[in-house]
């Protein structure tokens, strides 16, 4: 192999790099040598069509965020969004193994970085035109680990898939960016062991991580564990996202997770007051008609369900509507420099008298009907929190989320897709707020 045609893969990377693929198959990918080491490169081009009938977002939903109520600007109004920035890239990396030893690494970024502005939201001031938010985007890091594996234990080290929720192993079929409300989705720097046992029928995960902590000032990093079972007997079709389609066995996994927040008490002194966030996830992949290879039939189900409190931080820009707000006594002005934790994890209730984790309990379960190269599927959750009202904000208590997808695979290479997705959300006030989008979109893979 010539030196430019080592050189030239890497400029690609170096000057537009993009976002995660949803964990390609990796036996099918072209692949070229950077250094010593065999790389993949893979990704997609992706175009997308999309209207809202809210004007609270752009091309992203956003996960959860608080719509609009009727009556107002953006609650009443829509807007229409033409973007390519979801367009993403990946690299992986294989180290010649030993007798002992096994090292791959992953790289991955998209387009949808965090923008030096934002462009007009209804009643937003834009610091940013339109143009240079949608023609001119930000890469953002997706994730960025390597791993180490033994025969005794697996080491993971950088930024991937939280380990709650086992979230790269179950994410649902959509066309629009995930996460979708009510899903788990989050990827975080950590340092992660794992063991897998392996048997005839039956293989089973162990793992415990410490994470990136979602308030570094609480000085404890986030602990969790778990434990996923795959019957490896019984498999059938998962398709994750919007384009990844593959064979996969049925499987269970539970995990947890424990966290601290501390907030300052006084602006005089140094007291502060630690509060203890927590959460239990259950995820399972069921084949309901199984298949060893695409092209007839197949159906699979998808489930998750999650217990918690302050783990916010675990989905898409979950926080109820809650602000922080400020201990009893102290002007909100003069509490702003301390409120030093993202919104939806904890705050001080509207009485200002005690600090408290914000309680969430979901439910997400989805379908995946193969056939050939259509794949129809739907979704649907319930966000509920059991506490928000004793917080100051536009509070809601429950959410609701249905979805239908329709994917094609119109050639190699080539797939198309298309979601209607309705979104309702019960303010504490008794008040309704709610959103329906359609999305069309175009992938090139490769």
């Amino acid at each position: 192999m010539t030196k430019r045609a080592l050189l030239l893969p890497l400029a690609v990377v170096l000057v537009a790099p993009g976002l995660a693929v949803a964990q390609p198959a990796p036996d099918a990918k072209p692949t070229f040598v950077i250094g010593k080491f065999t790389t993949t490169l893979y990704g997609w081009l992706q175009g997308d069509f999309i209207h809202d009938t809210q004007r609270f977002t752009v091309d992203s939903y956003g996960g959860n965020p608080t719509l609009g109520l009727h009556g107002t600007q953006n609650g009443d109004m829509g807007r229409t969004v033409l973007s390519a920035r979801s367009t993403r890239l990946g690299l992986r990396f294989a180290v010649p193994a030993t007798e002992s030893m096994k090292v791959s690494a992953l790289f991955e970024m998209d387009f949808l970085g965090n923008q030096p502005g934002a462009p007009p939201r209804g009643s937003t001031t834009p610091s940013i035109t339109e143009q240079a938010f949608l023609i001119q985007p930000t890469p953002r890091l997706r994730q960025a680990h390597f791993k180490l594996d033994t025969p005794y234990i697996s080491l993971l080290v950088g930024q991937a898939w939280s380990l709650f929720g086992f979230q790269g192993s179950y994410l649902p079929t959509s066309v629009q960016n995930q996460g979708l409300p009510g899903q788990l989705f989050a990827r975080n720097p950590q340092f992660r062991l794992s063991r897998t046992f392996d048997t005839a029928p039956l293989s089973v995960e162990v793992a415990a991580a410490a994470v990136r902590s979602p308030q570094f000032d609480s000085e404890f990093p986030d602990l969790q564990g778990g434990l996923k079972l795959n019957v490896k007997s019984w498999t059938g079709l998962q398709n994750l996202g919007g384009t990844t389609t593959f064979v996969a066995p049925a499987s269970l996994a539970v995990a947890g997770l424990v966290r601290k927040v501390k907030l300052a008490t006084s602006l005089t002194t140094n007291d502060t007051t630690t509060v203890t966030g927590s959460g239990i996830s259950v995820d399972a992949l069921l084949p309901v008609i199984p298949a060893k290879e695409r092209g007839g039939f197949a159906l699979s189900l998808l489930g998750e369900f999650v217990n918690g409190t302050g783990i916010s931080d675990m989905f898409l820009a979950l926080n109820g509507g809650v602000l922080i707000g400020q201990p009893a006594g102290i002007p909100a002005a003069s509490y702003s420099p301390f409120q030093d934790v993202d919104f939806g994890l904890a705050a001080w209730t509207s009485a200002g008298d005690s600090l408290q984790t914000i309680d969430w309990r979901t439910m997400l379960v989805g379908a995946q009907l193969f056939y050939g190269p259509v794949i129809l599927a739907a979704n649907y959750s319930n966000v509920f929190s059991g506490n928000s009202y004793l917080f100051n904000g536009n509070t809601w208590t429950r959410q609701w989320f249905a979805d239908g997808v329709v994917l094609v695979d119109v050639t190699s290479g080539v797939r198309l897709g298309a979601e209607f997705a309705r979104v309702v959300q019960a303010r504490n006030t008794g008040a309704v707020a709610n959103n329906s989008r359609f999305q069309f979109t175009g992938w090139f893979l490769f």
